[in-house]
């Protein structure tokens, strides 16, 4: 009987949101915007910052206090996030001709390279076992 109950116990912490790794986002700078907040999640380098997301992707509508995605249930490890505000039946970001984003866009750790796009490293940021991790995202053109 307590084998079974520690089993039980057991589970019920596992399975419990405070064990969950989670990533909350929240921007700022969108507050003109109509539509959603695109985010994309990477695991790593790979497509980082203009392909498709390696560990997640949302567009979603904007909360009223900003917070915008919510990513559940992720392995603990590094992460970089990339976010914009896409206009109303948008999935995908326009760009100008020289590639830069037409909509209010950023990443995580909020690094904006002045004359290329942000890389990996510098967006990088650690999921922790059984923590929440909140960031703020500002997003500007």
């Amino acid at each position: 009987m307590i084998r079974f109950f520690s089993s039980v116990t057991a589970l019920a912490l596992a399975a419990s949101p405070i064990m969950a790794q989670e990533i909350v986002v929240t921007v700022t700078g969108a507050e003109g915007s109509t539509g959603t907040i695109g985010c994309r999640l990477f695991a790593g380098p790979r497509n980082f910052p203009n392909g498709r997301a390696t560990a997640g992707e949302q567009s979603v509508a904007r909360g009223p206090d900003g917070e915008a995605c919510r990513f559940k249930n992720l392995a603990p490890g590094t992460y970089a996030l990339v976010v914009a505000a896409l206009p109303e039946g948008q999935e995908e970001v326009t760009r100008d001709i020289l590639g830069r984003p037409k909509q209010p866009w950023g990443v995580s750790n909020n690094v904006r390279p002045a004359m290329r796009a942000p890389r990996f490293q510098e967006a990088a940021f650690q999921v922790t076992a059984g923590r929440v991790t909140r960031l703020t995202i500002k997003l500007s053109r």
